[in-house]
């Protein structure tokens, strides 16, 4: 961890010193003004280190708690959507500036400068109310169909990843969330990680409310990188004691189905066994392997569909570039992958800042059908 923030900190300071000199330098900015636009910035690119050193506080009340994260992490949004929009601006006037072969206007001027930071952030202003509205919408339902010979019997399998749930999670917005999952009427349900961030001890609460998730032929779940963080074996049990059927590189066959569902964990923090998860499936089961990361299906052969979660489908763009070069190119939706179909969702939550941009959160409902080989 303390690897990590030695990084943070490393990559946050130039990103705070460029977008407050991009905003003060050229418009005769008072020292007033100055400072209070670096102090904003400084808060806003380090609350997540205060965010992180208070949840463990047990002092503080979850109301206060849930302020202080919400706040914090919408400033830290606020301040990557400002930072990416200075940066796009300046590079696209000065290109024009210095390259193009007439007058343009100089990005010196006071007037000019000031009155194009004006423009900027009030742009960044109505991106992040956009990116806080999607955010807390329901999760759109994308819909999936797969047809083989293997399978016995039609099957409607909701798949959710990376809801995040966490002691800030608002209970009547799970209970919201629970709704509209079982109003889908799915026959199983699958998960493939990042349910929960945050210890299980803090959300009490919140996985009672997890209790009136329903399938009738079984609740799936595998492990994410965030589970890890808090516990792998803790948040294992829990899911356990919800009756939810865990799968840490093993496997169980959906009941008169033809269908086999194998789950790695996280390699976050261990190691993922594509193979021995799906050692116990019959040489004729259609298979479904639950991997959080979805570059986990470089490993994994034999398998039909896997699905991952992880990329949030970048969550606020433009972190979508990093988030590709950092998963295979792997970000959102359905990729072939020779004999498997990875199935990436987005996720059904968000992490840190209460914005998505260009990233809806989404669940799949997956649809599988038996073959008709008559003629």
């Amino acid at each position: 961890m303390l690897r990590f923030w030695i990084v943070y900190i490393l990559i946050s300071l130039p990103c705070i010193l460029y977008t407050g000199y991009a905003l003060t330098a050229h418009i005769n900015c008072p020292l007033w003004i100055t400072i209070i636009i670096y102090t904003f910035l400084i808060t806003a690119w380090f609350s997540m280190m205060l965010i992180w050193n208070l949840r463990s506080n047990h002092r503080l009340s979850v109301n206060i708690y849930r302020i202080i994260s919400n706040v914090g992490y919408f400033m830290l949004g606020f301040a990557f959507l400002l930072l990416c929009g200075l940066a796009l601006r300046d590079f696209l006037w000065m290109s024009a500036y210095l390259l193009l072969p007439f007058n343009i206007i100089s990005p010196f001027e006071p007037a000019i400068a000031l009155t194009a930071n004006l423009w900027t952030v009030g742009i960044v202003i109505m991106l992040s109310i956009c990116a806080v509205k999607g955010a807390l919408q329901l999760p759109r339902i994308l819909h999936y169909k797969f047809t083989d010979k293997r399978i016995k019997r039609p099957l409607k399998i909701l798949a959710i990843s990376d809801w995040h749930i966490n002691k800030t999670t608002s209970v009547q917005r799970l209970r919201k969330f629970i709704q509209y999952f079982n109003a889908q009427k799915p026959d199983a349900i699958i998960m493939a990680g990042d349910i929960a961030d945050d210890f299980a001890q803090d959300v009490s609460v919140q996985l009672k409310v997890l209790k009136k998730l329903r399938a009738p032929l079984g609740i799936y779940v595998s492990i994410g990188n965030h589970e890890v963080y808090h516990d792998a074996f803790l948040w294992e049990a829990a899911y356990g004691a919800l009756g939810w059927r865990v799968l840490h590189n093993s496997g169980a066959v959906i009941e008169n189905s033809g269908v086999y569902i194998g789950g790695v964990p996280s390699n976050a923090g261990f190691l993922p066994a594509p193979e021995q998860a799906m050692k116990r499936a019959a040489n004729d089961d259609f298979r479904i392997l639950l991997a959080h990361e979805p570059t986990i299906v470089h490993y994994t052969s034999n398998v039909d569909i896997q699905f991952s979660g992880h990329t949030h489908g970048g969550q606020i763009f433009p972190f979508h570039f990093p988030v590709k070069w950092g998963n295979s190119g792997f970000v959102s939706g359905a990729y072939n992958q020779g004999k498997t179909m990875l199935l990436v969702s987005n996720g059904a939550g968000y992490w840190g800042p209460p914005m998505r941009l260009f990233a809806p959160n989404d669940v799949l409902l997956i649809e599988l059908k038996p073959k008709n080989n008559d003629f």
